[in-house]
């Protein structure tokens, strides 16, 4: 059997977390869609796509960046960008 790393143990997890989220509030909303209005329908749907959207955005701004930062490109940035700032400022008082 072959093991999974640590990213895609945690990637399946959380997609599998996400599955059931969205699982469960579809059936209640199936449940619930005969109770409310047809405004109320639509009002309650963009909320809903909203918060989805809203949720969804960390996940997706974590995935493009360990993609970038994968890059030889990225990494030269990365690098350049650690190299710029190291070390204490000028003006700092160091003992």
């Amino acid at each position: 059997m072959a093991t999974q790393s640590g990213s895609s143990k945690t990637l399946s997890a959380t997609a599998l977390i996400s599955f059931a989220q969205a699982a469960i509030g579809c059936g209640t909303g199936l449940l619930l869609a005969g109770k409310l209005g047809r405004k109320a329908q639509k009002i309650t749907a963009l909320v809903l796509v909203g918060a989805g959207a809203a949720a969804a955005i960390p996940a997706v701004v974590d995935s493009v960046t360990s993609h970038l930062n994968q890059t030889a490109r990225g990494q030269r940035r990365r690098l350049d960008s650690i190299r710029q700032d190291a070390g204490f400022p000028e003006d700092a008082d160091v003992y």
